[in-house]
């Protein structure tokens, strides 16, 4: 019995006491959230947490009405759960930070609006997010995770091997734990790791007094089995987690609505497959009917494609159009780009910008 009580006596030092803020609000950050999150996850009664909630709404410094708390009384005891604990900390002292408040906010908004409806008698059910359906699926497998924690702290405390036997890896996969959701869990243990990565290096003395209830190598044995947590969920995480490849379409279904001249005998050329847009940096295309000669360059690190009619992806600043004066004796000799400078160095029209369309005048002589 005594045994036990001494055990018990060493996890209160090692865990601390039910956080309470006394400090000011400028020392306060985000790993005073974190700590105290830990601390409530691993040591607290989830059944206190509705009477957490109604005891924050009824507090002085929030702003809920007494119909706001009629309303949240109605909602099922498992839906306090998630975030009862953020508002016993705002109970106990911690700043009305954005981080707490508006998380706490949205919890009580969604108990409300979940009393209104069971008052009302109606079946329909509360929409939650996917977001929020996630925090609550990864709330409840901390959880867990949490006891398989203390147990295995247990074992090291007793010098069995019975937390060598535990393979987080493989409880992940009974549980057909989401990839997202690993990644997750991962970081919320990633604090705890990196506390007994401090502790192993024997330089910090208050955590040394926090675990001196575990010898060195029991300490060692703590700081492998937390390393491995995260390990395995972070390998569980890269193992499943699902790449989704963009699909490739068929260039010929690309350009099957493309509307082009094939051949122009009265100026003498003729169209290359449109296909060969696709993929390319710059187009020169020709409209037999106004005359127009216009040059279209893919936008940086880019390359042109068709969306039905009209060239895509063209850079609107770069990309020029103009009209060609006895078209008939020039067009004809564009074949490369020293030809096409020449042809369009020795015009004198207005330049202007193209509007990517196609149609059944319009010739494509060059891709490039």
């Amino acid at each position: 019995m005594n045994k036990v009580k001494n055990q018990q006596k060493y996890i209160d030092r090692a865990y601390g006491t039910e956080p309470e803020w006394t400090g000011s609000e400028e020392d306060f950050d985000a790993n005073d959230i974190l700590k105290s999150i830990n601390w409530y996850v691993t040591r607290s009664d989830k059944r206190n947490y509705k009477k957490w909630t109604l005891d924050w709404m009824k507090d002085k410094k929030s702003s809920w009405t007494k119909e706001d708390l009629d309303f949240a009384k109605r909602s099922p005891l498992k839906e306090f759960r998630t975030y009862g604990h953020y508002c016993r900390m705002l109970s106990r002292g911690f700043p009305q930070v954005p981080e707490l408040t508006t998380t706490v906010d949205e919890h009580i908004k969604r108990l409300i609006a979940l009393g209104k409806t069971k008052k009302e008698s109606t079946k329909d059910k509360v929409v939650i997010s996917p977001k929020e359906r996630m925090e609550n699926q990864v709330t409840e497998l901390a959880g867990e995770l949490m006891q398989i924690c203390d147990d295995a702290n247990q074992s090291i405390m007793n010098k069995t091997d019975d937390h060598k036997k535990v393979k987080i890896y493989q409880w992940l996969k009974g549980k057909q734990v989401g990839y997202k959701q690993a990644e997750m869990l991962a970081l919320v243990f990633s604090p705890a790791l990196a506390e007994l990565d401090e502790l192993v290096k024997g330089e910090d003395k208050q955590l040394m007094e926090g675990y001196s209830y575990l010898g060195k190598r029991q300490q060692k044995n703590l700081h492998k089995f937390m390393g491995d947590l995260v390990s395995d969920c972070l390998r569980y995480h890269g193992d499943n987690k699902t790449v989704r490849k963009k699909r490739k379409t068929d260039p010929k279904k690309v350009v099957a609505k493309v509307q082009y001249e094939k051949q122009s005998k009265e100026f003498g050329i003729k169209s290359i497959d449109p296909i060969n847009i696709l993929d390319s940096t710059k187009v020169v295309v020709y409209n037999t009917k106004y005359n127009t000669l216009s040059v279209y360059y893919a936008c940086a690190g880019q390359t042109l494609s068709i969306k039905g009619t009209t060239i895509q992806n063209f850079d609107e600043d770069k990309s020029e159009s103009r009209t060609i004066k006895r078209p008939k004796d020039v067009i004809k000799t564009i074949k490369n780009q020293s030809s096409l400078d020449k042809v369009w160095n020795s015009q004198h029209s207005m330049i202007k910008s193209p509007n990517g369309r196609l149609n059944a005048n319009t010739v494509i002589m060059k891709v490039f």
